[in-house]
């Protein structure tokens, strides 16, 4: 009969065991989720701060352009990249015809579509997924083109004054290094 009350103890210290490890497991998912939290945000810092610094475009427009008014965004050297229209929710960038800058150019689709656009759009989606923001509140973009060639960037809903700035770095950080490249004909 003793090999029942120590099989009992044996399945006391199993159920004791697995109740710890799955504690420990819970913490550390929870850690891990703050972790990738953390990054996102150094991310959006390092995009916000390292970029826009960077850019000799950004002394070239005013700080503040009235509601709608295009913005000419143009190169170092002073060759005109585009221009951007910013509204309430929504920013269009159309592409200057000359320079033929494509979608296959990089950085546009590794950098400024795939990690900075992209990526606002999946925090948007998290927050959708908590009830924090509304589907038609969420971040969605349209690139418009005639072949590659890039006409138009589109972006509704960019979501406040601190993801406009963002965006405009990056744009203004893309469209400088996508000048730089050798044009195809």
């Amino acid at each position: 009969m003793n090999t029942g009350t120590s099989d009992e103890e044996e399945i006391k210290m199993l159920l004791k065991i697995r109740s710890d490890l799955e504690r420990r497991r819970k913490k550390l998912e929870e850690e891990a989720d703050d972790l990738g939290k953390a990054l996102q945000e150094i991310d959006s810092l390092i995009v916000k701060e390292g970029f826009k610094k960077a850019s000799p475009m950004q002394e070239k427009e005013p700080e503040a352009p009235a509601p709608g008014e295009p913005i000419p965004l143009k190169a170092r050297d002073g060759a005109l990249l585009g221009s951007l229209q910013i509204g309430e929710k929504d920013l269009k960038v159309w592409f200057d015809e000359k320079e033929n800058l494509t979608v296959d150019t990089p950085p546009f689709q590794s950098f400024l579509i795939d990690r900075v656009l992209a990526g606002m759009r999946s925090s948007d989606e998290e927050k959708i997924g908590r009830g924090e923001l509304s589907p038609e509140e969420a971040l969605t973009f349209q690139v418009s083109t005639d072949e590659k060639r890039i006409i138009e960037l589109s972006v509704q809903n960019y979501g406040g004054e601190r993801r406009l700035q963002e965006i405009r770095s990056s744009l203004r950080w893309t469209l400088e290094r996508m000048h730089e490249k050798p044009k195809t004909p």
